[in-house]
């Protein structure tokens, strides 16, 4: 049975060590690997503990974009100019941050140095541009926009660049992501505990937190931590009564984006220590109705038959707003010129010779639809979308018969979702209680942590502030 309620710590008297080192880090995946590292840069002899016979995690399943920016060597390859000035403004607006919250901006004026680091430990990047925005690219082009920064209302914010980064290889590249932190890890000596399930933190009579106990082989464990703890094991999406409790629209959707790792438990042990939790109620939700952008021709509506958004914003972006501002349901309109399956195979559900009949076939209330449709095609006619600024290109009347509607309701195709609450951390990882003091020897990054992701995301953002974030943790235990 899942549960919700934090975890206490487990006093040090009585517990016996079976291992010992400066810093242990909980978890394996993109953020936990950059932690490992950054602490055995800094000096200190690291421990990682993995519950899963390997390491990868979520890491390893993803699409592999890491966001990056403000004019690194991947994006002058690719013949694009940018600069931290211009992320953070970007970023500012998209992920709803004030411009001036420290890890932010840590983020965006690192981001050049940090993408230099991921090459030195055996990452590398392309130089050629991808033109689909969203996915990453089926083969091995190292950039893409993957946040909607060439479109409304941010293209008028900042001089856009696209800053979604792939490690070359074909296709996804999480994995490879993965082996090549995995391997850089491994070169630097630093001891990886898998098969090892961690369940409690241990305090000194301090309350400082110096070490872990846990279960491998059906054998007791307990590594003492000089330094302190990182966690970095995910997030709670596959915590049905959590994602109930903070955020119960993400248990609608298809598709969770996740390992069972991904329970919470990381996020609940600190809250045993008293650590503050923030943006719980946040998710990000994916919804692919792209590629191709020809398809962004077309017109979203909710169940109200009115627009919500320009369809040529990220999809993620379109998602989120379908899910948690339409409740879930949405379509997309085209004529017949503009039909055609998608990606991920997504076709029409309902056809029909106007849009009268259309509203009426989906359920629409009556004359919404067509009033839409007529007041979108007046101003198409025209070259321009004065309610959500689509980009002209994309701008076109939608008038030869007959017209398609797919279905695009939450319980119908694939919304992909993954939580973005978690433990208030600062610029260096450094856990936080109520009071914004931080919990001694305690450190986390990765989705366990509270994201950068507020009211908006961007695809890569998970690996890049987690990769940034778990490096500065390792770094800081050394202080």
């Amino acid at each position: 049975m899942e549960t919700i309620e934090p975890i206490g710590p487990r006093s040090a008297v009585g517990v016996e060590w079976t291992d010992e080192t400066d810093l242990v880090v909980v978890g394996f995946g993109c953020a936990g690997a950059a932690a490992a590292l950054g602490g055995a840069e800094a000096g200190l002899d690291v421990v990682v503990v993995e519950r899963a016979g390997g390491s990868g995690g979520t890491s390893a399943m993803s699409g592999g974009l890491v966001y990056l920016g403000g004019g690194t060597a991947t994006q002058h390859g690719a013949g694009f100019d940018d600069t931290p000035e211009a992320m953070l403004a970007f970023l500012a607006a998209a992920l709803g941050v004030p411009a001036d919250e420290p890890r932010l901006a840590a983020y965006c004026g690192d981001s050049v140095a940090h993408h230099d680091w991921l090459v030195d430990q055996g990452v590398e990047f392309r130089g050629a541009f991808w033109p689909e925005p969203g996915l990453e690219p089926p083969g091995d082009e190292g950039l893409v926009y993957s946040g909607g920064e060439d479109t409304a209302p941010f293209c008028d914010l900042a001089t856009p660049a696209p800053r979604g980064h792939k490690p070359r290889v074909r296709g996804a590249a999480g994995a490879r992501l993965m082996e090549v932190l995995s391997a850089a890890v491994d070169r630097r000596g630093i001891a990886a505990r898998t098969s090892t399930r961690v369940d409690r933190l241990v305090v000194d009579d301090r309350g400082r937190v110096i070490g872990v106990t846990g279960r491998a082989g059906g054998s007791e464990v307990a590594v003492r931590a000089r330094r302190g703890v990182v966690l970095a094991a995910g997030g709670f999406v596959f915590n049905e009564a959590m994602v109930d409790r903070y955020v119960p629209a993400a248990n609608r959707v298809s598709y969770k984006l996740g390992t069972d790792a991904d329970d919470g438990w990381a996020i609940r042990v600190a809250m045993g220590l008293g650590a503050a939790v923030d943006n719980m109620d946040q998710a990000e939700v994916a919804l692919p109705i792209t590629p191709p952008r020809r398809l962004v021709r077309g017109v979203i509506v909710d169940g109200n038959g009115r627009r919500f958004i320009n369809e040529d914003s990220y999809y993620g972006r379109v998602g989120h707003r379908a899910l948690f501002d339409a409740d879930g349901e949405a379509y997309l309109i085209v004529d017949e010129p503009r039909y055609e399956v998608n990606r991920i195979g997504l076709q029409a559900s309902w056809v029909c010779d106007s849009y009268e009949e259309l509203e009426a076939e989906i359920g629409l209330p009556a004359g919404a639809l067509t009033t839409t449709m007529a007041e979108y095609n007046a101003a198409a006619a025209e070259g321009h979308d004065p309610t959500f600024g689509k980009s002209p290109e994309f701008v076109v009347p939608l008038t030869d018969s007959p017209f398609g509607a797919y279905d695009l309701r939450v319980e119908h195709t694939i919304y992909a979702a993954f939580t973005l609450g978690g433990l208030v951390v600062d610029v260096d990882g450094r856990v936080l209680d109520d009071a914004g003091s931080p919990i001694p020897g305690l450190f986390s990054a990765g989705r366990t942590t509270a994201s950068l992701a507020r009211s908006g995301y961007c695809s890569g953002l998970s690996l890049g502030e987690g990769t940034y974030g778990g490096r500065r943790a390792g770094r800081a235990a050394a202080d």
